[in-house]
């Protein structure tokens, strides 16, 4: 753990660079393709960092109201493994065909969430099916 420069600010340090340092020195085609790729991959990086935990924590709670409550681990850290857990739970009564109601609402925030944090631009054109 660090305090300054954090994990965001180095992120952001370093896809700076790429994006305007060295992308406009790569002429290319495959080598500036790879390049967009990684300044992607920092702004998701980025994204996740800031987002992740409270989405997750947010998820948890859409949980509760279909599989009933439970308490959360209190580490951040616990809190995926036993989101897998919950989320296996969900899938196992969906494939038993005994899907909760709501199910659906919470599948389609929970795609949402991810968006969020894999390229948001995709929100704006995001229609569920």
């Amino acid at each position: 753990m660090q305090d300054r420069p954090d994990q965001r600010e180095l992120l952001d340090a370093i896809r700076g660079f790429l994006e305007t340092e060295m992308l406009p020195q790569v002429h290319e085609h495959r080598l500036r393709f790879r390049t967009l790729v990684a300044v992607n991959l920092l702004k998701m990086l980025g994204r996740e960092s800031e987002l992740e935990a409270g989405l997750r924590r947010a998820e948890w709670q859409r949980l509760d109201t279909l599989l009933g409550a439970q308490p959360a681990p209190a580490a951040d850290a616990d809190l995926p493994a036993a989101l897998r857990e919950r989320q296996h739970e969900l899938a196992r009564l969906i494939a038993a065909g005994a899907a909760p109601e709501a199910t659906r609402e919470l599948l389609e925030q929970t795609v949402r969430d991810k968006l969020q944090v894999s390229n948001p631009r995709y929100l704006d054109a995001f229609t569920p099916i």
